[in-house]
């Protein structure tokens, strides 16, 4: 013989933080996250700091370096394209991603073979 039971949710403490979410929205005087405007760093290079360079075609990694001595993003990118393999068409998108290990800065940009380099 089998028994069949019935288990009733106990739904108070999602119910008790909607009512606090629904208090901090609408009786809440406290600015919003989203209205403050994040604060623009520029992205610097010195040839003191070590950067991380990586190329990306179609999603998967192409090319990637860790070096120090390189003055501005383009010398990064100008070594990064020479790693490149020869098998990316013409007028394909290619991401670059550049990081500053030093100041824990990340910049990603993007270069159309046969026009950016």
């Amino acid at each position: 013989k089998v028994t069949r039971g019935y288990i009733k949710i106990d739904f108070s403490p999602a119910w008790e933080l909607n009512e606090k979410v629904i208090d901090f929205i609408l009786f809440s005087d406290k600015p919003s996250q989203r209205e403050q405007k994040p604060k623009e760093e520029r992205f610097k290079l010195s040839y003191r700091y070590q950067v991380h360079g990586t190329a990306f075609f179609q999603g998967r990694k192409v090319a990637e370096l860790t070096d120090v001595g390189f003055n501005n993003v383009d010398e990064v990118i100008e070594k990064l394209v020479s790693l490149l393999p020869d098998d990316i068409p013409p007028r394909s998108m290619v991401l670059f991603k550049i990081e500053n290990h030093d100041k824990k800065q990340t910049a990603v940009y993007e270069r159309t073979k046969g026009k950016g380099f």
